[in-house]
């Protein structure tokens, strides 16, 4: 199974469209959260159309996994495609995989301990907006930064994809990988 992983989107319909360009040939979305809001301490990304993108996401012919990020509200689950749980497990042949947004703890530890509590080979979470792939403890940890307001330096754009063999994340501007991991 080939996955696209997206995270922080904050409304952004301009950034979730130049995401699907890299993303053609996947066989599920993960959004790891903080979808349709910008949230007080963000500004307005480049084409924030938040009713927009809900009509996106609900359109698409791509099966989706969502999760709800720490400015997602209650009122978001009437115009997704269905309410956003905490968090999603994704079983990918004998791969599981555990998505939440991750502002749930505060430490790399706590992840990796609550991903380990599923039996989780890869967990994808958002909300710090910067890329992160790394191996702890048998745990992979990816964040896939975002796709609309980075905050790492460079400021840069990005998304993941996992496939069989691997897991990459991306560069939005430019499609190059960044950072790479074998699975």
């Amino acid at each position: 199974m080939r996955i696209g992983v997206i995270s922080d989107t904050h409304g952004s319909l301009t950034a979730f469209n130049k995401v699907l360009n890299y993303l053609e040939d996947i066989d599920l979305l993960i959004h790891a959260g903080d979808l349709l809001y910008h949230g007080p301490r963000n500004p307005l990304p480049e084409g924030y159309d938040p009713g927009k993108l809900a009509e996106r996401l609900t359109g698409l012919n791509i099966p989706l996994v969502l999760v709800r990020g720490n400015v997602d509200a209650e009122v978001d689950d009437w115009v997704l495609p269905y309410p956003l749980p905490s968090y999603a497990l994704v079983q990918d042949g004998s791969r599981r995989i555990v998505v939440y947004h991750g502002f749930q703890h505060s430490s790399e530890e706590e992840m990796v301990t609550f991903g380990q509590r599923f039996g989780a080979r890869i967990l994808i979470y958002g909300h710090i907006h910067q890329p992160v792939l790394k191996e702890v403890d048998g745990v992979i940890l990816l964040n896939p930064g975002s796709t609309a307001l980075p905050k790492q330096e460079p400021k840069e754009p990005t998304f993941a994809i996992i496939d069989e063999f691997q897991v990459q994340v991306k560069s939005l501007v430019n499609g190059q990988v960044l950072l790479e991991k074998k699975i």
